[in-house]
């Protein structure tokens, strides 16, 4: 895909502008100051970002099974969604103590049967369901076993 990139770019760097590789795009300010947002993060322009998800948009339509297309085009294209779940979050006290506590899941927090015992469609069960379809439930039932023998 970056060499089909690259050869289709080609002809825009005779029309003037940066040259080099995309590491030599000046890096944007984040909130915990100027760098990189993760390791390994390589900084995009905003013409990459429109033809990666223009590229990917296509590729995922005629293949949905390429998930790798479809993060990419929720990775270059979620920027306002995200700026809106947040905003919204911040409104309601329940999403707002979240987004202020930041809690994680993790094994040692998690309680299955607490899970099973919500109601069909809220968070826990959907969570559960995505467990038992994504993760070794009987892997994940061992380690929360072991979480509580420690405990």
């Amino acid at each position: 895909m970056a060499t089909l990139l690259r050869s289709a770019l080609r002809p825009l760097r005779q029309l003037g502008g940066r040259r080099g590789p995309a590491a030599d795009v000046r890096l944007r300010g984040v909130r915990h100051g100027a760098g990189l947002l993760y390791p390994g993060h390589i900084p995009t322009s905003p013409l990459q970002k429109l033809l990666l998800a223009a590229g990917s948009a296509g590729m995922s339509l005629y293949n949905p099974y390429r998930h790798d297309m479809v993060a990419v085009l929720g990775e270059t294209t979620g920027h306002r969604a995200l700026k809106v779940l947040r905003d919204q979050m911040r409104k309601d006290p329940e999403g707002a103590k979240i987004l202020q506590e930041r809690p994680r899941i993790s094994l040692s927090t998690l309680d299955l049967d607490k899970l099973r015992s919500l109601p069909e469609g809220s968070f826990g069960q959907e969570y559960l369901r995505f467990l038992d379809v994504n993760v070794s439930f009987q892997l994940l039932c061992i380690w929360q076993s072991l979480g509580k023998a420690e405990g």
